[in-house]
């Protein structure tokens, strides 16, 4: 099965096509769940990996700013390990993509999609996965990589479009209705969180000794 579904990942990420999606679709949730969670894992070595680098541009950065030792191994130590962030990962995986394969398919079921929830969620997988292993790759490398990932995501957002076609068996025009709204939901999502953590933030470093 895991073979089958690099096969399809290949193929909708080569030859991307609301029929090419046709062409792989299986009515799997499990295997779906696999599939990104072993993506997950693959970001959780690559993290691994680069864990040192970023811990030392981390500090390197602090000690620019001539803040105290003691207070750059605080802060550096709640950054937490690569073994939390690894399960973290994992357990995220599974419960951010259930959310998110739920919305689109409420979605798409209002706009009149006969699909299964299994349906869409190989559909989804089969490029979200290799995606965010690519953006994790790209973000592991300096200057160049945010351009690449940038392009990874306007990709991957095409790719769901044409996924919510297959998956949910709707017309492109209600395809696209469908992709705009969860598009707008997603914005929205990441301006509210930045906001809150840019609060917080700033409460932190108020009540800072």
């Amino acid at each position: 099965m895991f073979q089958e579904m690099v096969n399809g990942s290949i193929a909708v990420l080569t030859k991307p096509s609301a029929q090419t999606f046709e062409q792989h679709e299986r009515d799997n949730l499990v295997w779906a769940l696999i599939y990104a969670v072993i993506a997950s894992v693959i970001n959780g070595i690559l993290a691994a990996i680069t864990w040192p680098f970023r811990m030392g541009g981390i500090r390197a950065q602090f000690e620019a700013q001539g803040l105290p030792s003691d207070v750059i191994d605080a802060t550096l130590a709640q950054q937490g390990n690569v073994i939390s962030l690894v399960l973290g990962g994992i357990f995220g995986t599974i419960i951010g993509s259930l959310v998110v394969w739920g919305l689109i398919y409420l979605l798409g079921r209002a706009f009149g999609g006969t699909g299964s929830f299994g349906e869409l969620a190989w559909d989804i997988s089969l490029f979200s996965s290799p995606l965010a292993v690519g953006q994790a790759i790209a973000n592991a490398i300096p200057f160049v990589g945010f351009i690449v990932s940038l392009g990874l995501t306007v990709y991957g957002v095409y790719l769901t479009y044409l996924a919510i076609q297959s998956g949910m068996n709707l017309p492109a025009q209600k395809a696209l209705y469908v992709a705009i709204i969860l598009f707008v939901i997603g914005t929205i999502f990441i301006c509210v969180t930045t906001g809150f953590l840019a609060v917080v933030t700033l409460l932190s470093g108020g009540f800072a000794p």
